[in-house]
């Protein structure tokens, strides 16, 4: 008896076996590279003692997140400014304007943070970093006229 070498071509199944072994060897190396998008949301928040201003397009705030500020901070009312959306490439710094005198600037880090610049009349007021395996949202705040103040809050995604 003698072996011959064959020289069937291989079956459908072997070549489903075989794309499929190479799939999932490559795929990782592939996943790992394609750029994943955070997605952010930065509300412009007011917080004063006074009643809510006439003419002012203020809304009120999220009653959650009007809660978690009033546990902190010492105002009575929070009404929302403005808010932005957005998608982050790791890498890369993207701005969003809140106010004609307020924007941030966030960029995502390699480490998993997020770096985040508060920018007041055209200047960096204060830098923050923020690890994006917290749950929790990334506030900024400051002092405004009459006894009134502002508030950046940032979620991540």
């Amino acid at each position: 008896m003698s072996l011959k070498p064959t020289t069937n071509p291989p079956s459908r199944w072997q070549f489903l076996v075989l794309a499929a072994g190479l799939l999932a060897g490559f795929l990782p190396a592939l996943l790992a590279s394609v750029p994943v998008e955070t997605r952010v949301q930065a509300v412009l928040v007011w917080g004063t003692d006074d009643a809510k201003p006439t003419g002012k397009a203020l809304k009120e705030l999220d009653p959650k997140l009007r809660e978690k500020l009033g546990k902190i901070f010492k105002w009575q009312n929070y009404f929302e400014v403005s808010r932005q959306n957005a998608g982050m490439l790791a890498g890369k710094a993207q701005s969003m304007k809140l106010s004609e005198e307020c924007s941030v600037e966030v960029k995502i880090l390699p480490e998993n943070v997020a770096e985040v610049k508060l920018i007041g009349k055209g200047k960096t007021i204060v830098t923050r970093r923020h690890s994006l395996a917290k749950p929790d949202a990334l506030v900024l705040a400051g002092d405004d006229k009459n006894n009134t103040a502002w508030f950046v809050v940032l979620n991540f995604n």
